[in-house]
């Protein structure tokens, strides 16, 4: 009956519409289908098709496909960003039309497709922000691994490069500020539709053809609780249907020069240095060490002591220590335990298809010889994937990908500098004689010791940095295999279904091997050596090697159902939709093994019968005693989470468009409230193309766009628990017994964290595309972040751990290309990026002491110390006066007055007292990109720039430098009479003993902050297309030849010290980096016919 009054309504609307011309004599209407493909045959999604003499619109999907329903003979015009418009004539007569092929237009501009890992999206119909990448951007660097090439190129992309965490060599990345404050802060990264839980230097970027970065809540909230940083979406290469097999061989050669170590400024030349130890030992200041026999002292005080008891003339001991004011470690250190890197780079791929399926392989080597000598890597990658239609509306799709990674780290630079009771090496040692014979340096122990005849027995106790290159073997390996399977149905014309499954296991190994001849070894075995009653030695460390192994592995499993629509609704209206659900299991092991003694390499035997339970007197005696180490260790972790999601968005008239997004996740974080195990997650947004009104007519402006989301995003932090948790120690030091202590109190009330974010962009286009570009703005709040608050002492904590903490921000994204000239065969393009970020803290309830505040991370950029009312990253600093006239002290203020009371100043400065210097993090960022080229020469570079932010660089603390040998630059600045208080803020030399709370102050004295601000010269590269040498009849498609050189230098810095700000430096001394190397690369890319 509904269907009947549906009909007759029909019926009699359509007979208040005239019908055109041609139309008059009634005709069924037939279903008319074709496909949008580029000019090589690939499918071209979200293609525009006009027809009819209201030139209603449809698009087409994923595959480039199409469906009208026409009564006749109609003219069609297809349109895509960057290409040529087309128009046709489809006949009803002849419904499956031929594939449309499009052309390039003669200006292209930037890919309008956009991946979400969930769907494709056309960006001019794309609410959200996102950034897309194509395979040339993204190759145009050299280098393993795929995030480093994105520095420089993606609006609102920060590489935070002076932390611990870049310091470690692992990628510290921010999209649009900081989100959170003590959970996960790195963007999620997606491959091929799935997150990725390995190692990202993994992914070889030969076999990338894609990235998208998604900012903003509509462009990522489709990725609930893993989205409040960013989403990093990869998409590698596919096959191409209808297509010969084409083949691809890339390969480069990169050199890089050695680490600079002479731009560490906690350095003192040895003249300084051998002159302060001259004046300490006046003083009698290495005394008690002395005495001893044991603790380690420098081969200076050594001879100093030697000469005063006799044991060699003065004559002899002047002498010796002239000499060794000529030595420099740097010099040896670069000669012997440094390198130039070098790494090559070589991968073979081919694609292709036939009408029903396509098809990609590739394979790729890397190997890496790394700056410091004994260090290596080697990588095998191969990815493939297969895509099969066995008939009209099914497609099956299957891919792996095969990563295997090995690596020798067998450097003794950072073990040279690891000396008990000292921060780094004194700087006139040696490493070889003028032969180039090793030589001993100290290292547990004083010469002296590891001399004594007493010593009968022992094994040999000398450290010769050299020797321990050949008598250790550290290797780690992994491997991370991905499985992916998929399957698409096509049904009821504007539908279809999906199924993908993705299987990930990786795993890695790591395995150290020190032969008896290692230093390790051989301390280790001579610290538990025993007396007998005979006076012989017993050895409860066997002696041989130690083998020592570790491992964890990580397995996981995906599945997502999914089904799309996407077709037209009512006159002039399009709808494309995505629905289903996903659930996702990860299990990840790890283990210490414990420590095979007396290992014998050849034949893989050692010793079972070692006593971990007693305790062993050590040597020298005065160390007390100690159980035999066994390192054993064994964790455990699994991760469920199911998902529902569901995003759609409609157009109307190629104009308007709205968009909304939901999600809501659910995981197994026990315990937690029924209504706190799922979160829900949404986004709303628009879009007006302002170009395409009628009663637009600026013709100068052709492109205008508005565009609007507002939304949540997510975040998680797996320590937290809803129940109270412990975790299983080993046996006590008291009791020998296992052990268990509170790992977390329970939190009945865990909540996700969320993050609120309102964008709003601006997209426009002169004439000709002659200048294209992106204005962006944003304003973020985070709420339920996870932080401290203070709890009463009673509950056995001082802390609560939960959703305690809230923050803000809010920043802006502005990208412009410009073709500065486009005449016959020369032309010039430019890239301006500039980003700028705020955030602060709104809401944070723990009390927070002040050098606990200043000790965790408020001097460096590296750790958040939240403070209401300021940045998330900020410098604070005690306020500090000029140096004393009459002794160079440095002074703060008590009470609104100067003082030295150093301890009273730090007593009395509250955190709310301490000077806030400003953000530790660039508040402005960006890039120029430059593009020169003429005939089939081709040049660019990028400069990037920081702006707005300030470091803390280190300087001269006396207690460490006595003491500890940690030397610095700024000790050959400091005052050292009268009136020079003029002209320097380094304070005096103090005598013996060091007050440590002076140290302290000026560590942290708003006398050592700088500005940050400063603009470098990222790379540059320069490439030739050698296909025109070879002619049509050569083997070649297509071959280009490039030099590239990257981390080229600092063109301006803002701070007098001449200091790298992208280097990480921990207050009051102990750089921990050094400035990225420059690199130097050649390669070539081919096409084969």
């Amino acid at each position: 009956m509904k269907k009947t009054i549906f009909f007759a309504v029909l019926a009699t609307l359509c007979l208040f519409f005239k019908l055109p011309a041609q139309e008059i004599s009634p005709r069924k209407p037939t279903t008319v289908t074709g496909r949008v493909t580029d000019e090589r045959g690939k499918p071209l999604p979200s293609a525009t098709v006009r027809y009819g003499p209201d030139q209603q619109i449809t698009y087409t999907d994923q595959e480039g496909r199409f469906s009208l329903r026409l009564s006749g003979r109609t003219e069609l015009t297809v349109s895509y960003t960057g290409y040529q418009r087309l128009t046709i004539t489809a006949d009803p007569a002849k419904p499956a039309l031929p594939d449309i092929r499009m052309q390039p237009a003669k200006l292209e501009i930037q890919q309008v497709i956009v991946s979400t890992g969930y769907q494709n999206i056309a960006r001019e119909r794309a609410t959200g922000s996102f950034v897309h990448l194509d395979s040339a951007v993204i190759n145009r660097r050299t280098g393993p691994d795929v995030l480093s090439r994105l520095e420089g190129v993606v609006p609102g992309l920060l590489f935070n490069r002076n932390t611990s965490t870049a310091a470690g060599n692992t990628a510290d990345l921010s999209i649009r500020g900081h989100s959170t404050l003590f959970s996960n802060d790195q963007p999620l990264v997606v491959i091929d539709n799935f997150p990725y839980d390995g190692d990202l230097n993994n992914i070889n970027p030969n076999d990338v053809a894609s990235i998208t970065i998604l900012k903003d809540a509509a462009a990522a909230s489709i990725w609930g609780v893993r989205s409040g940083n960013g989403v990093i979406v990869i998409t590698t290469k596919k096959g191409r249907a209808g297509q010969p097999t084409a083949i691809e061989f890339n390969a480069n050669l990169t050199s890089g020069d050695k680490p600079n170590l002479y731009y560490d400024p906690n350095y003192l030349n040895a003249g300084e240095f051998i002159g302060l130890e001259q004046n300490l030992f006046k003083t009698g200041y290495y005394d008690g060490a002395l005495k001893t026999g044991y603790q380690v002292v420098s081969p200076v005080v050594a001879l100093l002591n030697k000469a005063r008891s006799g044991a060699i003339s003065q004559t002899d001991a002047d002498q010796q220590i002239a000499a060794m004011k000529g030595y420099d470690i740097r010099r040896d250190e670069s000669e012997y335990l440094l390198r130039r890197s070098f790494s090559q780079q070589y991968n073979l791929n081919f694609r292709g298809g036939g009408p029903n399926s396509d098809y990609y392989f590739s394979a790729g080597y890397d190997q890496n010889n790394a700056a410091l000598r004994g260090n290596t890597n080697d990588r095998l990658t191969i990815n493939s994937n297969y895509n099969f239609s066995p008939f009209k509306n099914l497609k099956l799709s299957a891919g792996i990908n095969y990563i295997k990674n090995t690596a020798a780290l067998n450097s003794t630079l950072s073990d040279l500098n690891s000396i008990r009771g000292k921060s780094m090496i004194y700087p006139y040692a040696r490493l070889a004689d003028d032969a180039g014979n090793p030589l001993a340096t100290v290292k547990d122990f004083s010469q002296a010791f590891v001399d004594n005849p007493g010593n009968t027995g022992f094994l040999d106790w000398n450290y010769r940095a050299l020797d321990e290159l050949h008598n250790s073997n550290h290797h780690s390996g992994s491997i991370d295999t991905r499985l992916n399977f998929g399957l698409n149905y096509r049904f009821f014309t504007h539908f279809t279904a999906d199924i993908k499954y993705q299987y990930e296991r990786a795993e890695s190994t790591d395995r150290t091997i020190y032969s008896q001849d290692s230093y390790y070894a051989r301390n280790l075995i001579n610290q538990y050596a025993q007396t007998t009653a005979d006076g012989s030695l017993s050895f409860p460390v066997p002696l041989g090697g130690i083998r020592m192994d570790g491992s964890s592995a990580l397995a996981s499993h995906r599945i997502r159902g999914q089904l799309n629509y996407s077709g037209r609704v009512g006159k002039g209206g399009q709808l494309n939709a995505i629905a289903g659900t996903e659930w996702s299991g990860e299990n990840t092991e790890s283990t210490s093994e414990t420590p095979a003694y007396g290992y014998n390499p050849a034949t893989g035997a050692f010793s079972g019968s070692v006593n971990y339970a007693d305790y062993f007197g050590l040597n020298p005696r005065q160390l007390g005693s100690a159980q035999i180490p066994n390192g054993q260790f064994f964790g455990k972790r699994t991760d469920n989470f199911i998902s529902y999601f569901g995003n759609a968005a409609y157009s109307f008239l190629g104009r308007y468009t709205v968009s909304a997004s939901g999600r809501i996740d659910r995981s197994n974080l026990f315990g937690v409230h029924a209504n706190q195990k799922a979160v829900p997650l949404y986004s709303a947004g628009f879009t007006w193309n302002i170009a395409e009104e009628k009663f637009y007519h600026v013709d100068w402006l052709e492109q205008l766009r508005l565009r609007g989301t507002f939304g949540y995003n997510g975040n998680i932090n797996k320590s937290a628990t809803a129940v109270t948790t412990i975790r299983q120690q080993s046996n006590s030091y008291f009791s020998g017994l296992p052990y268990a202590v509170i790992a977390n109190p329970g939190n009945p009330d865990l909540r996700w964290e969320k993050d609120r974010m309102i964008n709003l962009g601006l997209d426009f286009g002169l004439k000709n595309q002659a200048i294209t570009g992106t204005v962006e703005f944003y304003f973020k709040k985070g709420v339920n972040l996870f932080g401290n608050a203070s709890v009463a002492p009673s509950t056995g904590f001082l802390t609560f751990f939960g959703n305690t903490a809230e923050t803000k921000g809010h920043g802006a994204d502005v990208t412009i290309n410009s073709r500065n000239i486009q005449t016959g065969a020369f032309s010039w393009q430019t890239n301006f990026q500039y980003s700028y970020a705020i955030d602060k803290v709104t809401q944070y309830n723990a009390q927070l002491r002040t050098l606990a505040f200043l000790q965790q991370g408020a001097g460096n950029s590296g750790t958040i110390t939240p403070l209401v009312g300021q940045p998330l990253f900020g410098i604070y600093s005690f306020r500090s006066g000029p140096l004393t006239h009459e002794t160079g002290d440095p002074q703060g203020y008590l009470n609104g007055a100067l003082s030295t009371d150093y301890a009273a100043v730090i007593a009395g400065t509250t955190v709310k007292d301490l000077h806030y210097n400003g953000p530790s993090r660039p508040t402005s960022f960006g890039s120029l990109w430059n593009t020169f080229s003429y005939k089939q020469l081709s040049l660019s570079f990028n400069l990037i720039y920081k702006l707005g932010y300030y470091i803390r660089r280190s300087s001269v603390q006396y207690g460490s430098l006595y003491s500890n040998w940690l030397g610095n630059q700024d000790y050959t600045r400091r005052w050292q009479q009268p009136d020079d208080e003029a002209r320097t803020l380094i304070p005096s030399m103090p005598k013996t003993p060091v007050n440590p709370n002076r140290d302290l102050f000026y560590t942290f004295s708003d006398a050592l902050v700088d500005k940050g601000d400063h603009i470098r010269l990222k790379d540059i590269n320069i490439s030739y297309d050698l296909t025109k040498v070879f002619g049509p009849k050569g083997p070649f498609s297509h071959i280009n030849v490039y030099a590239y050189v990257n981390n080229v230098a600092i063109l301006w810095r803002a701070n007098p010290d001449h200091l790298d700000p992208d280097v990480f430096t921990t207050p009051g001394g102990g750089t921990t980096a050094l400035p990225l190397p420059r690199t130097f690369a050649v390669g070539l890319k081919t096409n084969l016919k």
